[in-house]
């Protein structure tokens, strides 16, 4: 092996350098390297070369092809902001209408409920009967259902008195007497 001068070294320290040479000159029968400079040159004479003056673009006719393209783009640019600006101008005008319905609804429905005689009567109780003072409406319906709950608790009563009749509630075997009154109220009055 030939010793390598100091340039071939240091031109050896990065990896990819190390493994293009070992790859150059490795054996055993491998497929021979071929060292490519550059891979996207074009040979001369080929279909896709082109020389480096061709590859600029020059002369008149070049330019007004330019500008042809560059105007085409800005009318591309600005087509594509007007059709965007006109979705969202129509967005927003049908989200506005949508507002203004939703409102003018509210209002007719407003309306509606002030129109309608029968509409206030729904916020009354379900009972004549004020559950924060406990107390009767001063109203037929009112006194009509106190009455009926004054059945109720009378009726209890009388169930209350027959059943300590039949299981001799209050009465003393030894003496043979009633010991312990059982009395029944008066039934409550109807309304007048």
């Amino acid at each position: 092996m030939e010793p390598r001068s100091r340039d071939a070294r240091h031109g050896l320290r990065t990896k990819e350098a190390l493994e293009k040479e070992r790859l150059r000159h490795r054996t055993g029968g491998y497929f021979r390297y071929e060292d490519i400079r550059n891979p996207i040159d074009v040979a001369k004479g080929c279909p896709s070369h082109i020389t480096s003056r061709e590859r600029m673009n020059h002369g008149v006719f070049n330019e007004e092809i330019n500008f042809m393209e560059r105007e085409a783009k800005k009318y591309h640019r600005d087509e594509t902001t007007e059709v965007r600006r006109a979705r969202n101008l129509d967005r927003e005008e049908s989200r506005w209408r949508a507002i203004s319905n939703q409102e003018l609804a509210g209002d007719h429905r407003v309306r509606r409920m002030q129109a309608d005689p029968m509409m206030g009567r729904k916020n009354v109780t379900g009972q004549p009967y004020n559950i924060v003072s406990q107390e009767y409406d001063r109203t037929p319906a009112g006194a009509q259902l106190e009455h009926h709950d004054n059945m109720i608790r009378y009726r209890s009563k009388v169930r209350t008195a027959s059943l300590a009749m039949r299981n001799h509630l209050g009465f003393n075997p030894i003496i043979g007497e009633q010991t312990v009154g059982i009395t029944i109220p008066p039934p409550p009055r109807p309304p007048p």
